[in-house]
């Protein structure tokens, strides 16, 4: 049976049924928010005595152009990754205001069917972990990983529609499939500042949402712009009779318009732009995640964006 596989990558804040780190809880369910992060802004972090500068960031959704079944009535927006030939094989849709249901040969995800484990690694440490350890959402970083006490999202950021002139851009949900760790960073990461921090392991770069499904996937989008409401569908049949790939991220839009990636080093200020959405403003500096440098500068790793809990 193919599976369809959904990559979430960026700055993605995953808020869960049920405390994802909480002693006996098993959440059931997730709701990912895409958070508006268009304008380039400076950040309250310093690098080198500067603030750093973290780039637009877009909400994507990212497909392969020969799985893209034509009685959809949501195009993309831009084609982009060449083949050898020149020609075009991904689709690319920009999420402005969109709340997405996902409908697996038709019909709406089944209920408490999330799966997902969220086991700590015997030796978080160790080069040689297990599949089941390397996929455990323990790797995910969370508002309680960062910030003091127990930090909530504002229910009037959970409870509205996404628009194009909201805080949120584009938020799925989903209840069913298996939800995994996907990628690491090399290096472990520390929370700063203030203070030295405990926190001192790598965490997940991006997370996959996988489920089977018989002959086709839909993408139901409730979009809210500039006061008008409409409503669309993507649906997909893999060309090639095996797993559909989806792309989900909120993520500079470089690769997607045929510019090369950043290659310096990136701004890492991803729970700086997390803490906007929370019930209670955070008073004071900003913790944010770093990766912990091999001390020799001229090593030291790219920052990324990584995907949040809640």
């Amino acid at each position: 049976m193919p599976m369809l596989r959904i990559t979430f990558s960026g700055l993605c804040t995953f808020i869960f049924d049920q405390p994802l780190k909480a002693d006996g809880s098993k959440p059931t369910e997730v709701t990912v928010l895409l958070q508006r992060l268009t304008q380039a802004r400076q950040l309250s972090n310093k690098a080198s005595a500067r603030p750093e500068i973290l780039d637009q960031h877009f909400p994507l959704l990212v497909f392969g152009l020969p799985d893209y079944d034509p009685a959809s009535t949501r195009f993309a927006d831009v084609h982009c990754t060449p083949d050898a030939t020149g020609k075009m094989t991904k689709g690319t849709c920009l999420l402005m205001g969109e709340d997405l249901t996902i409908l697996i040969d038709g019909r709406r995800m089944e209920r408490n069917s999330l799966e997902l484990s969220k086991e700590k690694p015997e030796n978080p440490a160790s080069t040689s972990l297990s599949k089941r350890e390397r996929e455990s959402l323990w790797w995910m970083a969370t508002l309680g990983d960062v910030f003091e006490g127990t930090p909530k999202i504002n229910p009037a950021i959970l409870n509205t529609p996404p628009g194009s002139n909201q805080p949120i851009l584009a938020r799925i949900q989903a209840s069913e499939g298996q939800l995994r760790t996907l990628e690491l960073t090399d290096f472990p990461c520390t929370i700063v500042p203030p203070g030295k921090s405990i926190f001192n392991r790598r965490v997940a770069m991006s997370f996959e949402l996988a489920i089977p499904f018989t002959s086709s996937i839909t993408f139901k989008s409730v979009a809210n712009r500039n006061g008008r409401t409409t409503e669309s569908e993507l649906i997909f049949r893999p060309a090639g009779g095996g797993d559909l790939q989806i792309g989900i991220s909120n993520m500079e839009i470089n690769r997607f318009v045929g510019l090369d990636p950043a290659n310096g080093p990136r701004a890492e200020a991803d729970f700086g732009v997390y803490a906007e959405l929370l019930a209670e403003p955070i008073v004071g500096d900003i913790p944010f995640l770093r990766q912990v440098s091999t001390g020799d500068p001229s090593s030291a790793p790219q920052s990324s964006c990584v995907p949040g809990g809640g």
